[in-house]
């Protein structure tokens, strides 16, 4: 739900001809991503991630919007594929009494449709779509967008393609011009303090290292990266315990692991390869370091730099 996503495509940014998706998948680190394939008759096949809850209590009862089932990020077999970012909106706002939830758009647009196009149509035909997300859709054409959907609609903030090449990174809140006033004050962009901002940051420097090189091989590098790595988790306003780095290892700096109050670090990371109809999968933080605190929990059984690889 917390997470740092980004996408490449075109002559001059990708390695290869083809658009590219990366994500890293923030959570407390007792709510992991497994991954799951849907099939069903008449209906296009995907594999993605389903989150799911380590406690006796479920998602649903701890608050969580993720639906049971809900695919997270994924690619289907015409190789059209998103991955999402949860957008921390104002607390003051009042939320649309008539919406979609972002579920059922998503299994929508796996299900049925093949391109960036279909999948953008899907996504502003709602006028409202609850909880609020930032998504990366990419296709086996090798268009890629960014857009916001949420409570007021949906926005495309970036659009490229082969022949018109870019880079976009999502982090947890609106960056439109438009829907960038609903942003909860303590994630905006803005926010010196907020992990929005350095994220996002060392995104843009990652780019310029990467430009023209981008493949799986360097989306790994990027998702395993830890720069702001020294800055106290614990005074991020956007999450107490909640790291700064993109390889997240958010920590309340505690050995026990208390039911309230949890740390929220990434969980899992993944890379989308549309051109191939390929999801690439690491458990726990991609960079494969041992945890430093006993909070941190499960990240002993990490894949580290061995992604799972799956395609039809």
């Amino acid at each position: 739900m917390g997470c740092f996503l980004m996408g490449a495509t075109g002559k001059g940014i990708t390695k290869h001809p083809e658009a590219l998706l990366g994500s890293v998948s923030d959570n407390p680190y007792d709510v992991r991503t497994f991954l799951k394939i849907v099939h069903e008759p008449k209906l296009f096949t995907h594999i993605g991630t389903e989150l799911t809850s380590t406690t006796e209590r479920t998602l649903e009862e701890r608050g969580y919007f993720a639906r049971l089932g809900e695919t997270t990020r994924g690619v289907n077999e015409k190789g059209l594929s998103f991955t999402s970012a949860i957008i921390f909106e104002k607390d003051t706002l009042s939320k649309p009494s008539n919406f979609m939830p972002f579920a059922d758009v998503t299994e929508f647009i796996m299900k049925n449709c093949k391109s960036v196009d279909e999948a953008i149509h899907a996504f502003s035909s709602q006028k409202a779509i609850y909880p609020a997300y930032s998504v990366l859709l990419a296709d086996s054409e090798g268009t890629l967008a960014h857009i916001e959907a949420g409570s007021y609609g949906t926005s495309i903030y970036r659009k490229y393609s082969a022949d018109q090449p870019g880079i976009t990174f999502a982090v947890n809140c609106y960056l439109s011009k438009d829907f960038i006033k609903y942003n909860a004050p303590t994630a905006v962009i803005s926010n010196i303090k907020s992990n929005n901002k350095d994220r996002f940051e060392q995104g843009e420097i990652l780019a310029k290292k990467f430009k023209g090189l981008f493949s799986v091989e360097s989306l790994k590098a990027c998702l395993s990266d830890h720069s702001n790595s020294q800055k106290n988790p614990l005074e991020n306003p956007v999450l107490d315990g909640w790291g700064y780095s993109i390889c997240n290892h958010g920590t309340r700096q505690k050995d026990t692991y208390p039911p309230n109050g949890l740390p929220w670090g990434t969980v899992s990371s993944e890379i989308l390869q549309p051109s191939k109809k390929l999801f690439w999968y690491a458990y726990g933080w991609p960079c494969g370091q041992k945890p430093e605190y006993g909070d941190q929990i499960f990240q002993e059984n990490f894949l580290g730099h061995v992604y799972s690889i799956w395609f039809y």
